[in-house]
């Protein structure tokens, strides 16, 4: 747990100045009456955050229950390229595995890689998408990234569709479709976002959250026909592990928080306040993640699908601060982050016992058992 807490520290210490470098920036702009924002060394600290958690993240050791799998199956992914892309099973990490393989065959470096790719897509995302990097990276750290340790392509997945989603914004539907056949050659479950392209949209009313909500209370009642269509619960397909596996509830504290910001959300509504198209367009993904956690809080496997829309309350939950007034912000973001980062703790990390890679004893081993 201690090296999680530093790294976040450390990560935390180059948003803050990333955030600092963009304010600066942006004053300077606005007293020079210029169009141009020199981005410069705000990108220069958001890579400094970027490498801190990749590097951390791709440099462990057996932490994650998905780690041995990748790391022992490395030349499996390799091997299985050609088959992987006849038969569309996924093939997008054994693409990596073998541009990966002439280079190192260390089942390390496959873990490394795949870390800093994943990482970098969401955080870059977020510097290029908010003016609250800080904020957003806080809350990226505590909602999604110690959740890559495990699920491993998942994360990658959901990582490719955040960075494309202003084409769901902008409404570019082929564009969005090339990225989600990306993000689905990692994750099949990557193509659950092609109905976000029709329901999430820069116009959020109360019909639109009522479906939302009543699809998520449905899906408590659906669980034979989801665990049907996964195959989860199917002895031929997976064995007694990943039955329990998804049988297990979630921690209610995950629920509690994933509704957090939708009080939020009411309490400004309430207060008559207005929202633009891009508060409607975040916060409507923040009403999705709510109701996929609701509705798959009894199985942890179906629980899975929250990771793509997750990404999204970093940014959305910002915008709802920043409809507060000015002298309220500050403080109410510290206790956001205080709150989350307390969660954060309890339920991820603190029985996470860290290895690095570089204390592994012996050879490496690149043998799938």
């Amino acid at each position: 747990m201690k090296v999680l807490l530093i790294t976040a520290l450390v990560a935390g210490i180059f948003a803050a100045l990333a955030s600092n470098q963009y304010i600066h920036t942006t004053n300077l702009q606005a007293s020079n009456k210029s169009n141009k924002k020199n981005l410069t060394t705000y990108y220069v600290f958001v890579f400094l955050c970027v490498a801190t958690l990749a590097v951390v993240a791709g440099l462990r050791y057996y932490v994650g229950t998905d780690f041995g799998g990748y790391y022992r199956g490395y030349p499996k992914w390799e091997m299985s390229f050609g088959e992987r892309w006849r038969t569309w099973n996924e093939p997008g990490l054994s693409t990596i595995a073998k541009l990966l393989y002439p280079i190192s065959q260390d089942g390390a470096a496959f873990i490394l890689v795949i870390a800093c790719l994943t990482v970098s897509l969401f955080v870059f995302t977020i510097a290029k998408n908010t003016d609250t990097f800080f904020f957003s990276t806080v809350l990226y750290i505590c909602l999604s990234w110690v959740g890559c340790f495990n699920g491993v392509r998942q994360f990658l997945a959901a990582a490719i569709l955040f960075a494309g989603h202003r084409l769901i914004f902008d409404r570019k539907f082929l564009k969005f479709c090339i990225v989600v056949f990306i993000a689905a050659s990692f994750h099949i479950t990557a193509l659950i976002m092609l109905p976000m392209y029709f329901l999430i949209t820069k116009v959020l009313d109360l019909k639109k959250i009522v479906l939302i909500l009543v699809a998520g209370i449905a899906m408590i009642y659906s669980y034979d026909f989801l665990f049907e269509i996964l195959g989860v619960l199917k002895d031929s397909e997976t064995g007694g592990a990943d039955t329990i596996y998804a049988q297990n509830s979630i921690h209610s504290l995950r629920i509690l928080i994933a509704f957090a910001p939708i009080a939020l959300y009411f309490f400004l509504l309430f207060q008559e306040k207005g929202f633009t198209g891009t508060e409607n367009f975040y916060v409507g993904f923040i009403f999705v993640q709510a109701a996929t956690i609701l509705g798959t809080s009894n199985s942890a496997y179906l629980n899975r699908v929250h990771i793509y829309f997750t990404p999204f309350v970093c940014i959305g939950l910002s915008l709802l601060v920043q409809k507060f007034p000015k002298n309220q912000q500050f403080i109410l973001k510290a206790i956001i982050l205080v709150l989350y980062l307390i969660v954060w703790v309890y339920i991820d990390i603190k029985d996470i016992n860290w290895m690095w890679v570089f204390n592994r004893d012996g050879a490496y081993i690149n043998s799938y058992a």
